[in-house]
């Protein structure tokens, strides 16, 4: 079943037919159950369509609720840009002094037999570092020693919507060394939340979601009648699991916790290739979005995972030198797809991707559903290349090899 599919005012036409068959054939192979994609330039949206179905009935559709796991990450970049702009906090303020949780973060440095190797952090955790994984915040399932920590000390898994997840976990190495991919971003919701004195929820509604006009997106689910089941690969093919983020949490997770449509990610795609100001709506600045999209960290390199039912390892662009950006991942060189430096990208767990391509050049944005895991299946990455590949080739932005 493919969902039908709009091409609006677009310069040149994307192959809406290929893109439909890449999707529909996707699905007839079993890389997923279904899945949505959408893509927009400055002149309006070129792509909107999907195959199979959400819950084994209904088709995909570009209003379909979704978990957007980790792509909640840069909109809550956004919301924390917001406050600097404000003059609210800096960048590289320490944050002790608005969450006195970081005031003294200790890192975790190994094992002696069983005992932890903690000591004191050095240098000060900032709102640059937690926005560029710099920080020293890690994840535990890429990271085999806070992993054993995290189960020595019962600390409860990010899902499960425990501010005890983020206080009681330690660093894994010191802020401002090399980057790791981790929990920062539900630190700088809490601080969010801390200097405007409004719950994050309310916050983001109030200053992205409701300028926008993203409906559907927030941390408890917008509408139960369009929400897509999840799915796990296994070795006897793909599975309904039952899968859903506490919809009355005590801490709500601004590193994963968004629910939301491919629809209204688009949205807020085209406000960030647009530098800032959608339709008239201004969410940042241009500077500060320009600040923001540049590189804020060293080499990044392969994630390996060490818990293969969270996700396989990490590396969404393989030979193209990638950092963190304050928004998300950036690429150094252009892509073997032609994709332009600087381009951001990152994902979420169950399998959704993005793309926003700079101001500088066609303005692309991009985005691909699915409600799978683990995370980073190799089958959706490559169907993910196959669409990139012919929306850069149909639409004016040709393919071209890595400079």
């Amino acid at each position: 079943m493919t969902a039908p599919h709009s091409r609006d005012h677009v310069g040149e036409a994307i192959d809406t037919t290929l893109i439909d068959a890449l999707l529909a054939e996707a699905v007839e192979r079993g890389v997923t159950t279904g899945v949505y994609a959408m893509t927009a330039d400055r002149d309006g949206t070129g792509y909107s369509g999907g195959a199979g179905t959400r819950d084994g009935s209904a088709p995909w559709s570009e209003d379909t609720i979704a978990w957007m796991a980790s792509m909640t990450k840069s909109i809550v970049a956004v919301a924390a840009l917001q406050s600097v702009e404000q003059g609210a906090i800096g960048l590289d303020d320490p944050l002790g002094e608005v969450l006195p949780e970081l005031a003294a973060p200790q890192v975790l440095e190994g094992y002696d037999g069983d005992v932890p190797l903690l000591r004191p952090a050095r240098s000060p955790v900032t709102l640059r570092r937690l926005l560029s994984h710099t920080s020293g915040a890690g994840y535990p399932f890429l990271s085999p020693e806070l992993a054993r920590y995290h189960e020595a000390n019962a600390i409860p898994s990010t899902k499960e919507g425990r501010l005890a997840t983020l206080v009681d976990s330690p660093l894994i190495c010191e802020p401002g060394a090399e980057p790791h991919y981790g929990m920062g971003l539900d630190w700088v919701g809490l601080a969010i939340a801390r200097i405007t004195g409004t719950d994050l929820e309310t916050r983001l509604r109030e200053h992205i979601f409701a300028p926008l006009g993203m409906t559907d997106t927030g941390f408890r689910i917008a509408d139960r009648g369009r929400l897509a089941a999840m799915h796990a690969r296994t070795p006897d093919g793909l599975v309904r699991i039952p899968f859903e983020l506490p919809q009355e949490p005590e801490f709500v997770s601004a590193g994963g916790g968004l629910y939301g449509s491919p629809r209204d990610y688009l949205t807020f795609l085209r406000m960030i290739a647009a530098g800032g100001t959608l339709d008239g709506t201004t969410i940042l600045a241009a500077e500060t979005l320009a600040e923001a999209r540049r590189s804020h960290s060293g080499p990044v390199g392969r994630m390996v995972s060490v818990n293969p039912a969270v996700s396989h390892d990490i590396e969404l662009l393989p030979g193209t030198p990638v950092t963190w950006s304050l928004l998300g991942m950036r690429n150094e060189e252009r892509t073997p797809l032609g994709r332009p430096v600087g381009t951001l990208t990152w994902a979420g767990g169950a399998n959704c991707y993005y793309w926003a391509d700079g101001d500088g050049e066609r303005a692309g944005v991009a985005v691909l559903f699915t409600q799978l895991m683990p995370f980073a299946d190799p089958a959706v990455l490559d169907l993910l290349a196959a669409v990139e590949q012919a929306v850069r080739t149909h639409s004016g932005d040709l393919v071209r090899s890595p400079r």
